[in-house]
């Protein structure tokens, strides 16, 4: 089958490589979109360190190849992390803290090749109405209703989304359901569009002035910081919260930031990490993100870009890296 595959300098190459085998509680599924992610643009740019010869991509949807479990031709999205299902944190409903995780993509065979195979237990099929797609949207989306619980949001309240990529546009999104006033920040025109279609009802310049008197005045409740990389935004975080708000984490940083420590303790900020998303015997956040998918897809579609073709992925992730382009979430469809 055809694969995109990291080199040893950090670029993909179109390689051959034999199709998975499928095991008795898997399901193989033929990919037909994946998203580029944070993460993988980290790789990317060389900040992280990829596996030379496998291939990126946890942002997967696709059709049933051969399944006990699904029928064949099925729609579905594919729940990425891939935990050892036995240790505490697994059977806590925390798959993605355990200490033998593996993540399709990372350190597992990701969505930038034909053909993947997963746990019946992580393949959820689509709606009706759906495309693939829109449908490859359901990880990013999950990692948004995770930030959304984390904050513990109430009827009413005021949020901060610091960052105005596919992350925080969809926590804008999730959030103004509950939230009565919700603003992001946003350093590009096509961000801020988007964010204010999404039901932003401030967008402003990222360490501005009137980024500090808006917080100053509307003492949000909650800070969704989406940025990591190299940026303050954790100060700015902290910093821009009310006293006892809630500031989630999403953002992944290749740096050390610094915290403001007297007003984290002198204010009793919460600061909380959040990673991915859980499940438990209820159900998990990558389902209910699944679920969520036919009433959201007319605004999850207003994010994406025309898919790449496989043998274009360093294309596609030359666009994914320019903010200038205008695309917010690029796939690609193997």
């Amino acid at each position: 089958m055809r694969a995109a595959t990291w080199t040893d300098d950090n670029r993909l190459t179109l390689s051959d490589l034999p199709a998975p085998e499928r095991g008795p509680a898997e399901t193989l599924v033929r990919v037909e979109a994946c998203g580029i992610c944070g993460s993988d643009l980290h790789l990317y740019r060389g900040e992280l360190k990829p596996f030379p010869g496998s291939a990126p991509g946890h942002e997967i949807a696709g059709t049933v190849v051969e399944s006990s479990t699904f029928e064949p031709g099925t729609l579905v999205a594919i729940e990425p992390t891939l935990g050892c299902g036995g240790c505490g944190q697994c059977r806590g409903g925390a798959p993605h803290r355990c200490d033998s995780l593996r993540l399709m993509g990372m350190t597992a065979p990701g969505g930038l090749q034909e053909l993947v195979a997963a746990p019946d237990t992580h393949i959820y099929p689509v709606p009706g109405g759906v495309d693939a797609t829109v449908a490859s949207l359901a990880e990013p989306l999950a990692v948004a209703v995770r930030g959304i619980n984390m904050a513990e949001l109430k009827l009413g309240s005021c949020v901060l989304v610091l960052g105005a990529g596919t992350i925080g546009l969809l926590s804008v999104l999730l959030a103004k359901r509950v939230a009565a006033e919700v603003a992001i920040t946003a350093r590009y025109p096509h961000q801020a569009e988007i964010a204010r279609a999404f039901g932003a009802t401030q967008v402003l310049e990222p360490g501005s002035k009137d980024l500090r008197a808006w917080a100053k005045e509307a003492r949000p409740d909650v800070v969704i910081e989406t940025v990591g990389g190299h940026a303050d935004t954790l100060a700015e975080a902290v910093y821009n919260v009310r006293p006892g708000g809630i500031v989630v984490v999403l953002g992944v940083f290749s740096s050390r930031p610094q915290i403001p420590a007297f007003r984290l303790v002198n204010e009793e900020v919460q600061l909380r990490g959040a990673v991915m998303y859980g499940r438990s015997g209820e159900g998990s956040e990558f389902g209910a993100a699944v679920t969520l998918l036919p009433e959201l897809q007319d605004q999850l579609r207003a994010i994406l870009s025309t898919p790449f073709p496989l043998e274009q992925a360093n294309d596609a992730f030359q666009t994914a890296l320019d903010k200038t382009s205008g695309s917010l979430k690029v796939t690609v469809s193997p």
